[in-house]
């Protein structure tokens, strides 16, 4: 399939995915935003009422798009919008969440990032409101000046394309073969609330990519029609679980991005057009590592490889999806892993388990490249000393006590 392609030759390049359970107002401010930035490109246009006792159904009657579904009820976001996604023809799906509103060259930017690298499943654009770290604050005090804003801000650049683990989907571009391959969104998640997390753990483990594209961005006014049934029902507690029961780790936890051990980080390297090497060693699933690459990626460095060891197994068939190379710490000696590489980064994200501190820090020391730079993190101040002690205190550049965790920053001449 080429460039721009659609599946067949008289199917749309993209289909737009619209559901709606009430709030009219914020319906027609996201359709007609989605028509005036978008009408540009070949879409098609899917729209769901879930069962809206407002006027939400007669106005999407009242729209000139073939396609349109009604519910009697609301079933849930996941079954009601797989409804939709079972109906898309185009090369690309974008569900959209009623609540947004939409920007110039949101749609386009979404694509260009898509179409740069057939590895690429899925693209989210930043908002206003959002978890994640996905948020982005262009201060604005009306819509007006947001659509001023977004369409400054929204000029498409490679270097602000981050690659996650994880993304929040309030509205997302997923090829559309994946979607089907996956059956849209889990329907055991319904009515929804961690289903975005497991489309992005079975997008990864597939072998694509998740970008957050922060070249572009949408308003979003956030959670409005399931906060409420989200918190009524327990759904997170319910859904964190069924998550873990699926695929083995608990996503918030292993996905977690520690700006303590990011802010630390010089990101001033001697010649930026070399490769990277970043060596993490934890229990995670590497999202700091990989927000450093990121990180690095808007210097202007485009060649960074990641290297984990883990601390435990139950994370490595994640680690495998952004690393070069990944091991459990656990099945074999610290010193036969990677024993033929150096690292510019050497990121101790938690308390090492190792017995013998001092030998366990000194070769981590040995292993980094002059120039280099290594974070550590103590739970408390008498690890901390053996740590130091064994790094050499001359050598520790600063140090931050944050919670009782100690986060200090290393560099060898």
């Amino acid at each position: 399939m080429t460039v721009n392609e659609p599946l067949t030759k008289n199917s749309p390049l993209v289909s737009i995915v619209v559901l709606a359970y009430n709030h009219l107002d914020y319906t027609k401010l996201c359709i007609e935003s989605l028509y005036r930035y978008t009408s540009h490109i070949d879409f098609e246009l899917i729209t769901i009422n879930n069962g809206s006792t407002d006027q939400t159904k007669e106005y999407f009657e009242a729209l000139p798009h073939q396609k349109k579904i009604s519910f009697a009820e609301n079933i849930g976001v996941d079954k009601a919008i797989n409804h939709g996604f079972r109906m898309a023809e185009g090369k690309y799906t974008v569900n959209v969440s009623n609540d947004l509103v939409l920007t110039t060259n949101w749609l386009d930017n979404l694509l260009t990032c898509a179409e740069s690298d057939e590895k690429i499943g899925m693209v989210v654009p930043a908002s206003s409101y959002s978890s994640n770290c996905q948020q982005l604050d262009l201060g604005y005090k009306n819509l007006a000046e947001m659509q001023e804003m977004a369409k400054a801000h929204n000029v498409s650049s490679p270097l602000k394309w981050e690659e996650r683990l994880r993304l929040i989907t309030y509205t997302c571009l997923i090829r559309t073969d994946l979607q089907k391959e996956f059956g849209g969104f889990d329907e055991d998640f319904n009515p929804g609330g961690f289903d975005d997390d497991a489309l992005c753990f079975k997008a990864r483990r597939a072998g694509y990519k998740l970008i957050l594209a922060m070249d572009t961005f949408v308003h979003h006014f956030g959670s409005v029609t399931f906060q409420e049934e989200y918190a009524k029902n327990n759904i997170y507690v319910k859904n964190r679980k069924l998550f873990n029961d699926k695929f083995g780790v608990d996503v918030w936890s292993v996905c977690f991005i520690d700006f303590n051990i990011l802010n630390l980080a010089s990101l001033d390297l001697k010649d930026p057009t070399e490769s990277v090497d970043i060596l993490g060693i934890g229990f995670s699933c590497g999202a700091t590592l990989l927000q450093l690459k990121n990180l690095l990626r808007k210097k202007g460095v485009l060649d960074t490889n990641l290297w984990y060891i883990s601390e435990g197994s139950y994370n490595l068939a994640d680690l495998k999806t952004i690393c070069a190379g990944c091991a459990s710490g656990r099945n074999q000696p610290l010193t036969e892993i990677y024993a033929d590489k150096s690292f510019d980064y050497v990121i101790v994200e938690s308390d090492s388990r190792y017995i013998d501190i001092e030998m366990y820090y000194k070769y981590l020391m040995s292993r980094l490249k002059t120039n280099g730079q290594m974070i550590f993190t103590a739970y408390n101040e008498q690890l901390y000393q053996q740590i130091s002690n064994a790094v050499q205190p001359d050598k520790i550049r600063e140090i931050r006590n944050i919670n009782n965790y100690y986060h200090s920053f290393v560099k060898v001449g």
